[in-house]
């Protein structure tokens, strides 16, 4: 049962930094150069924790 909520925050937080990238990319039309490094860089780290859960997924399904 905690493997699959594992595999679901996984993806739930790999899918929010895809949001994340997106905002970036708008921000950086409307020229707001610092907002949108900031925001990448938030991006960065919530796929880094939703890689981290998924590879504590994997070691659960064992």
């Amino acid at each position: 049962m905690r493997r699959y909520f594992f595999e679901i925050l996984a993806l739930v937080l790999i899918g929010g930094s895809i949001y994340f990238f997106t905002e970036s990319i708008a921000y950086l039309a409307r020229r707001d150069y610092v907002s949108s490094i900031l925001v990448f860089f938030i991006g960065l780290s919530v796929i880094s924790v939703g890689k981290e859960i998924a590879r504590l997924a994997l070691v659960q399904k064992e």
